[in-house]
Order: structure tokens, then C-alpha cells, then sequence
């Protein structure tokens, strides 16, 4: 599958977040090794404590692996209000990631339209369950 096409998918994914508070809409989709697309959005708590907030790339994480799926290949996020801007996961994302598939690349769109892809490292260095 193309970084283009998984973008359109978490974009797909973003009009479904649920975020009465914020309103910054984050949308992923997560590409299996076998080729199942799993899509997630943040859902925000509505009583304003924010405590189980979910951000949408741990939704679909979490979605994937409930299903019964564990190895993974990419994960493309679009985030923004009102239009879509550079949106990198945040570092609970990031070391959520790095813990269940350390090798999966990251796909994110920039404001220009260029998509550029990075590698678990690049986003997360000196990781939790990295050694030395």
C-alpha cells in the first residue's frame, strides 16, 4: 500500500475522533504485515478530566492488537482543527509504539502536501526498552 493511499485512510479515520474540547481532530491508520488496514481516532473524555483520553494511533494500536493482529508495517496520522497540519505523535504515542512494534515506520503528511516517512528511532531515540 502507498503512503498516499494509508494517508487518505487516517484521514478517513480523523472524521470520526470525538473531540467536544479540544476540536483537534487526529485520525491514523495502521497497516498489518498481512495487509489489513485498522483504523483509529482520539476520543476525548467528555467530563473534561482527561484522563482517559485516547490518542488516535494508540486507538488503532489498540484495536489491532485486541483483534488478534501484532506485526505491523506502517502507521500514517493527519491531525488539525480546521485544516490538516504537520501532526507527529505525541510521546506516549511515540513509546506506546516503539513497545508493541519497534520497527514500524511512521507516515506523516506535511502542510506543503509532501509525505515523509520515519522510523521508530528517528522519532523516539534512546527509547524506554532500548539498551545500550
Amino acid at each position: 500500500m502507498t503512503n498516499e493511499r494509508l494517508v487518505e485512510l487516517a484521514k478517513e479515520a480523523r472524521e470520526n475522533a470525538r473531540v467536544e474540547i479540544s476540536g483537534f481532530k487526529v485520525g491514523a491508520a495502521l497497516l498489518t504485515k498481512s495487509g489489513e488496514v485498522i483504523k483509529g481516532s482520539n476520543i476525548e473524555d467528555p467530563s473534561g478530566i482527561g484522563v482517559t483520553n485516547i490518542c488516535a494511533e494508540r486507538c488503532a494500536l489498540v484495536k489491532a492488537l485486541s483483534e488478534g493482529f501484532d506485526e505491523f508495517e506502517k502507521i500514517a496520522v493527519v491531525g488539525g482543527a480546521d485544516k490538516l497540519i504537520f501532526c507527529a505523535p505525541c510521546g506516549a504515542c511515540r513509546q506506546y509504539l516503539n513497545s508493541w512494534c519497534p520497527d514500524i515506520k511512521v507516515v506523516l503528511p506535511a502542510e506543503d502536501g509532501k509525505i515523509k516517512e520515519y522510523s521508530m528511532s528517528e522519532l523516539l531515540p534512546y527509547s524506554f526498552n532500548e539498551t545500550f
